[in-house]
């Protein structure tokens, strides 16, 4: 990701608000096809929008979460690939 950024949100003890997570999936349909999913937390109580994009690429999504608010959102798919690198930035 290019540009830049504000700090992210952080709790009063300094712990990060949002905390993004990778998971892989294989699809009912055809199990060679995997859905490469991210999980997106919010820990804080304000509300906080996150892109999140393939690690290197401008193939990217916004996800808004509300204050406490877990979110588990398609990326994209791959075909066997149970491996992708993911960046993430808050956005204000």
């Amino acid at each position: 990701m290019e540009g830049t950024f504000a700090p992210n949100h952080t709790t009063v003890d300094g712990k990060l608000c949002i905390s993004v997570n990778p998971l892989t999936h294989p699809q009912a349909n055809n199990p060679k096809i995997i859905e490469q999913i991210v999980l997106v937390q919010n820990i804080c109580g304000q509300s906080i929008r996150v892109r999140v994009c393939y690690a290197g690429s401008s193939d990217c999504m916004d996800v808004p979460l509300a204050g406490y608010q877990k979110l588990q959102r398609l990326l994209g798919i791959a075909a066997g690939s149970t491996n992708f690198q993911f960046e993430y930035r808050e956005l204000y």
